[in-house]
């Protein structure tokens, strides 16, 4: 089978990967200079940045990512370390303990900041608990056939009963329900910033995914009892571009390619069937399956056009809620930031009141770190991502795609001053020690990805909110990435290409085509 694949993301990259070892002969088609979309890094002077996604959940040889990797013979090709993340609001913190203090260390330090919801965050906990060992009952009987499955089915069912009426409760009302405190809220709803996404439309049992116990203190065990097991969170080291190139790798080892500068300007579709792509060249290649990733709106209504869609689906597609982007400074720097930061990834949040932080976001305002940010410094787990002495850092912000009043070009440099000095009031001597600075804005990053609308984490997880479908209306063309039902993050994306892949291959080896 002959299969053509545009954009060379890790949804993109791990299909192909897939089917190259299934001995398919794949074709990568990426528009930029270099593979991995966002996931290739920013390099200059010696330093390299990550522009993706800074932490990833279950790259563990026994998680999710890490059984890709195996499957992929990959897992002795990238090296992961296991990490935590710091949380700064503006009247207090939540550093882990230098000694470890247990499993309950944050909860506890949460009930001594908020004592009147002592006994909200002890019914939290078990609805934590609970959550966690649904999630790890779902996946046995995922993996399961026959009657294992029904056993693992039946588990399920018993340990959800007592969280039914909670399904479909959005994230405001699983806070209210537990908490008091405006503040106490937000420590468990902030991460949602970066989703674009208020708490009235994320799902509520979602709130417990987004704040699994490993993440804030890597010394959790993974095993919180019997069948509740949590995932780790890893960098990637060398950089996340680092994953992308061993795919690429594996790809190219089984006779595929992956050719960049080479955009795709069309899907051919004859008959209700994708029989190819053509390149900016005009080059028109013929192929038995096409699978894109990236945008949506222009895969669907650019590159295949909307007299091949049906109506419906095409509406659906115009309707989808798009997440906003983010403004990135990188620095390189001549001092160690370690004693002034929690490791490689610090959350620093400036309002209690996100509400009004997202729709101004929405309405093309920009807060200019004001809100909050981001600071990742991927030196400290690869130093070789910097000079001797030196470290990489990346202070980020979510914003808007495209502001109200002026545009990104023109004030990106007083922009970038604005968000030093706010990481400033936390790593003295930020700007003096700074030897290198270099920005990106939202025009840059929709450069990056050929998108019209950059969407920083892809689709926003809105509460029924309709997904792009992994198989699409026209015959023999497939959708994966962040835009994809899979919804966005490594940890999802890697997986839906990984499932549609392997669809793929059992759909041709069935009847011939895909």
């Amino acid at each position: 089978m002959d299969v053509a694949i545009i954009g060379s993301g890790l949804a993109g990259l791990t299909a192909g990967a897939y089917l190259a070892q299934a001995g398919h002969r794949v074709a990568v088609f990426e528009q930029y200079h270099r593979p991995g979309g966002v996931t290739a890094p920013f390099e200059r002077d010696g330093y390299r940045w990550d522009l993706g996604q800074l932490l990833i959940e279950g790259l563990g040889a026994d998680e999710p990512l890490g059984a890709i990797l195996a499957n992929l013979s990959l897992t002795d090709k990238v090296g992961v370390r296991t990490e935590d993340r710091g949380y700064v609001f503006s009247d207090f913190r939540l550093d882990k303990p230098e000694e470890y203090e247990g499993v309950l260390w944050r909860i506890e330090r949460l009930k001594e900041l908020f004592p009147d919801d002592a006994a909200g965050l002890d019914r939290y906990w078990a609805g934590y608990l609970r959550f966690t060992s649904v999630m790890t009952l779902a996946r046995r009987m995922e993996e399961s056939s026959g009657l294992a499955a029904l056993y693992w089915k039946l588990r399920l069912y018993l340990k959800l009963l007592p969280i039914l009426s909670k399904m479909g409760w959005n994230a405001q009302q699983l806070m209210d329900h537990y908490f008091q405190s405006e503040k106490l809220k937000l420590v468990f709803t902030s991460i949602l910033a970066d989703f674009f996404t208020a708490p009235r439309d994320f799902v509520g049992l979602g709130v417990f995914a987004l704040n699994q116990e490993p993440s804030f203190d890597k010394r959790v065990p993974k095993e919180l009892g019997k069948d509740a097991i949590q995932y780790y969170h890893y960098s990637v080291l060398g950089g996340i571009g680092k994953l992308a190139e061993a795919l690429v790798a594996e790809i190219e080892s089984h006779g595929g390619q992956v050719h960049t500068s080479r955009p795709i300007v069309r899907i051919r579709v004859e008959g209700g069937r994708a029989t190819g792509v053509v390149d900016a060249a005009g080059q028109a290649i013929s192929v038995d399956a096409v699978i894109a990733s990236g945008g949506a709106k222009e895969t669907f209504l650019k590159l295949v056009g909307r007299e091949h869609l049906p109506p419906e689906f095409a509406e659906r597609v115009d309707g989808i809620p798009l997440m906003d982007s983010v403004f990135m400074v990188h620095l390189g720097l001549d001092i160690d930031p370690s004693p002034h930061v929690h490791g490689v990834c610090t959350y620093y949040y400036g309002t209690y009141d996100l509400d009004t932080a997202l729709a101004d976001a929405r309405g093309g305002r920009y807060h200019q770190g004001r809100d909050g940010f981001v600071v990742h410094i991927p030196s400290l787990h690869s130093p070789e991502m910097a000079p001797p002495e030196h470290h990489a850092m990346t202070i980020y912000t979510i914003c808007p795609d495209t502001l109200k009043e002026g545009d990104w070009e023109e004030r990106k440099e007083a922009y970038a001053d604005a968000l030093v000095d706010y990481a400033e009031q936390h790593i003295p001597g930020l700007r003096a020690h700074t030897q290198v600075r270099e920005i990106m804005t939202p025009a840059d990053f929709r450069t990056r990805t050929h998108l019209d609308h950059h969407a920083f984490g892809g689709i926003a997880p809105v509460m029924g909110a309709w997904q792009v479908p992994h198989e699409t209306p026209v015959e023999g063309l497939w959708f994966v990435g962040a835009q994809s039902e899979s919804g966005g993050g490594v940890n999802s994306v890697m997986p839906g290409a990984y499932k549609t892949a392997r669809r793929i291959t059992q759909r041709w080896g069935q009847s011939g085509s895909a």
